[in-house]
C-alpha cells in the first residue's frame, strides 16, 4: 500500500498543497487505494515499479526514494536516454532558460482543469479529495505525457469521478532533472501544448495548457544524485 503522508507531505509538497489550496481543499486526504496486482503488466515494460528497494515510506534511509545501482549505472541513463529520444522523434529540443517568478499559475491551471464538468466547477469540487492511490494511475497518464522511459514510479493517484480528471504521479530516474524538462518540453510543444519553464528554488518546474488539459512537471536533484519528478496531468 502507499503511504499518504509522504505522498502529500515529501516529494510532492509544492504541488499538491498548492493543489490542494487551490481546489478548496480541507485537512481531509483520500483513501489510499490497495496496488493492483496486475499493476506491471498494466504498466508495461518502459515504466518501472520498485517496490523492493524502499521501505515502507517509499524511501530508502535517508528519506530518498532509491535505485539499485544496476538501474543507475551509466548504462542504464544512456538507455533511458536513448528511448527519451525514441519517443520523442529521432529528436529532443532543448527548453529555453528557466524563467523567474511565481509558479502559482502553472498550478492554479492544472487544478482548474482537473475540474472538467461545469458543475463541478459550479460546485468548486476539490478533486484531490477523489483521488483514489494505486500505480496504475501512471498508466492512465496521457499518451503525450507518460513517465519518463525507465523511471520508477514510487506512488501515484487519480480520479475520473465527478467531474474530475486528475493524475499526479511521483517517480525517480537516474538522469538529470534538465533532460527530464527537456523531454516533456519535446513531447508537450509537438503535441500542441504550452510549455512555461520556472525555478521553483531547487525544483525544475514546467507546465503548459492544450484547450482543457493541463500538465505540470516538478523534477528535482536528490542529495543521491537521482533525480525525482512530480508529474501531473489534468482536464479532458
Amino acid at each position: 500500500m502507499l503511504n499518504k503522508a509522504r505522498f502529500v507531505l515529501n516529494g510532492s509538497t509544492a504541488v499538491m498543497l498548492l493543489l490542494l489550496a487551490a481546489c478548496n481543499s480541507n485537512k481531509d486526504a483520500p483513501v489510499p487505494a490497495e496496488s493492483d496486482p496486475a499493476v506491471s503488466g498494466a504498466l508495461g515494460d518502459q515504466i518501472v515499479v520498485d517496490p523492493n528497494v524502499a521501505d515502507a515510506s517509499g524511501a530508502g534511509k535517508t528519506g530518498q526514494a532509491e535505485l539499485p545501482a544496476a538501474k543507475r549505472s551509466p548504462e542504464a541513463i544512456a538507455a533511458a536516454k536513448d528511448e527519451a529520444m525514441v519517443q520523442a522523434g529521432g529528436t529532443l529540443k532543448s527548453a529555453p532558460a528557466p524563467q523567474t517568478g511565481s509558479t502559482n499559475a502553472l498550478v492554479e491551471s492544472a487544478a482548474t482543469a482537473a475540474q472538467a464538468a461545469q458543475e463541478a466547477k459550479a460546485a468548486s469540487t476539490d478533486c484531490t479529495k477523489k483521488a483514489q492511490y494505486s500505480t496504475t494511475w501512471a498508466a492512465k497518464l496521457p499518451k503525450d505525457l507518460p513517465v519518463y522511459p525507465r523511471g520508477a514510479v514510487q506512488e501515484a493517484a487519480g480520479t475520473d469521478e465527478g467531474g474530475c480528471r486528475l493524475r499526479v504521479v511521483t517517480f525517480v530516474s537516474p538522469v538529470a532533472p534538465k533532460d527530464v524538462v527537456d523531454y516533456y518540453y519535446t513531447r508537450a510543444t509537438a503535441a500542441g501544448y504550452g510549455a512555461d519553464y520556472r525555478m521553483d528554488g531547487a525544483d525544475h518546474v514546467l507546465g503548459g495548457r492544450k484547450g482543457g488539459q493541463s500538465y505540470l512537471v516538478y523534477a528535482r536533484k536528490q542529495k543521491n544524485g537521482l533525480t525525482e519528478v512530480d508529474l501531473i496531468a489534468s482536464g479532458e
